[in-house]
């Protein structure tokens, strides 16, 4: 058997996710994933969406791999359906499940977990009808409900049905999962990507490749092969030529990628699919593999069972050879209007941008990354900020004779810190109006939307030997303005993960005092040299 692209970094990281489950089988809580809970009790309940790690457990029992001395170990076995039997326990009388709060009745839990659970039950051929009457109750949940913002949660909805319906073979889940699937299917963009939370994001999108293909992959669903292939080929574009992908310019900040979407395609050859995976994946055993700084949370979650899952297919893949080149190793330059994402190379250079977030740019030079700039902050104290790098539609964008321009007004952000009072009241909140309370979190921490008086353009000009950014900063009353972190503002669980791109941005005070401020950036592409010019702080 020859070792598998993907079997060093499951290995080095199976430990910590085993560590999560509650292996005890006198504990009241055997088989819960939530270390916070079963063991260092600073949670009064298990999140449920972590019972997906009974899946990882399941697939490593199940799956050989060179290395896996857990194939075949029945305390594997045993522990993977305790995770089952808990993940039963928790569930609340409607079906649903608590991701982040008691009585919270939250989507992503529900579905994602019962997919988790529906898996686990028929890879390790477990027969109870007790589990089957849970999994019923959570099916007909996820079809009373839609997530409407977050695709990648809808989609594992259907994914999540279709393997109860695996189980069950009642027509009332196949009923379910047709108005769902033809809504994505119609609100996928143009551009290929779905969206997450009002435009495309490389890491949710990998989740939402992943669950999709996994539905493909089950049910042999036709129509769902060409959105796939339309995913991939946007998602071509941005991948990095350091092996790295996603990040400053997607709509929720992921730097992260599932391979189990990618792996599918390759099944059915898709040859864009199979460079990606060479270009992610092959630097995993790596020390510094851009996907070590994961935490846990998302370990449990779904990143180890996606590469699990991928590397039982991959063994189906050997014949698919990659033949063809990502685009940042030829010369192109494309513009993405529905996300406002550009994507440009001129080898040696490559450039990616975001319009809809004031003009995000990242740029790399021979493969390392050269230039992160995320324009500007203002900070008013008490963690509320000014930005001009915010998912904004209400941005004007246009791109044309490569230039590349955005204008709007900055966007007020406040950084909410919890407190005993605040935590107290949103479980009350919650107790009270149940799932209500993701409606209210998510308005007040991901869609906050309110402009300020402080105005701001960002000109890219592509200019045959050097890329001038020209910014204008213009404001009613004095300000202090500062560079921009690439730390992103807006709140997202899986967002802020550690990537090298950390070391290279830039913050600090512009000026103090000032009401207009005209700065240029010219990124020389002769020798790679980044200048900064302040032409005007008045």
């Amino acid at each position: 058997m020859g070792k598998s692209i993907y079997s060093d970094f499951i290995l080095k990281n199976v430990p910590r996710v085993i560590t999560q489950v509650d292996r005890d089988e006198h504990s009241t809580t055997y088989g819960s994933c939530d270390r916070n809970h079963w063991h260092l009790k600073t949670r009064d309940f298990t999140s449920s969406i972590l019972q997906q790690t009974g899946l990882s457990l399941a697939l490593l029992y199940s799956v050989n791999f060179d290395g896996n001395i857990y194939y075949k170990n029945e305390n594997l076995k045993k522990w993977s359906e305790a995770t089952v039997y808990y993940w039963s326990k928790i569930q609340l009388k409607d079906g649903s499940f608590n991701e982040y709060y008691p009585y919270e009745h939250g989507f992503p839990p529900t579905a994602f977990s019962l997919y988790g659970a529906c898996e686990t039950y028929k890879r390790l051929e477990m027969m109870d009808e007790t589990l089957i009457d849970k999994f019923r109750k959570t099916g007909k949940y996820l079809i009373s409900h839609i997530e409407e913002r977050a695709f990648n949660q809808e989609i594992a909805s259907i994914t999540a049905l279709y393997s109860l319906f695996t189980i069950i073979k009642e027509d009332w889940v196949l009923a379910g999962i047709e108005p769902k699937l033809n809504r994505v299917l119609k609100l996928q963009s143009s551009e290929g990507w779905f969206p997450e939370y009002g435009g495309a994001d490389l890491g949710y999108l990998s989740v939402a490749l992943d669950m999709l293909s996994e539905y493909y992959y089950m049910s042999g669903d036709t129509r769902v092969k060409t959105p796939i292939q339309c995913v991939i080929n946007f998602i071509t574009y941005f991948v990095h030529p350091d092996g790295t992908i996603g990040g400053e310019y997607g709509s929720r900040n992921t730097t992260y990628f599932l391979p189990n979407g990618i792996e599918n395609a390759v099944q059915f050859g898709d040859v864009n699919a199979a460079a990606i995976k060479d270009r992610l994946f092959n630097n995993s055993k790596m020390y510094n593999y851009f996907m070590d700084s994961v935490d846990d949370r998302y370990f449990s979650h779904y990143l180890m069972h996606s590469f699990l899952k991928a590397i039982e297919k991959e063994r189906d893949n050997t014949n698919v050879n990659t033949v063809e080149k990502l685009p940042f190793l030829y010369n192109h330059c494309e513009y993405f209007k529905e996300s406002g994402l550009i994507s440009a190379t001129k080898l040696p250079y490559h450039v990616i941008i975001s319009l809809r977030k004031g003009g995000v740019i990242k740029v790399w030079r021979d493969g390392e990354e050269i230039l992160i700039d995320c324009g500007y902050r203002v900070n008013y104290g008490k963690g509320k900020v000014a930005a001009t790098n915010w998912l904004d539609p209400s941005y004007q964008i246009s791109f044309g004779n490569h230039v590349a321009k955005v204008r709007g007004s900055m966007n007020v952000v406040s950084l909410k810190v919890s407190t005993p009072i605040m935590h107290m009241g949103l479980r009350l909140v919650a107790f009270l109006l149940g799932n209500k309370i993701i409606s209210f979190l998510k308005k007040k921490m991901i869609f906050a939307n309110k402009h300020s008086d402080i105005k701001f353009e960002r000109i890219i000009d592509f200019r045959d030997t050097e890329i001038i950014i020209k910014d204008t900063i213009e404001s009613n009353h004095k300000i202090r303005l500062e560079k921009a972190s690439n730390m992103s503002l807006r709140h997202v669980a899986s967002g802020k993960f550690y990537s090298d791109s950390d070391l290279l941005s830039e913050t600090g005070v512009i000026a103090t005092g000032i009401n207009e401020a005209k700065i240029n950036i010219i990124v020389s592409l002769d020798d790679g040299k980044v200048t900064y010019q302040y032409e005007q702080l008045a």
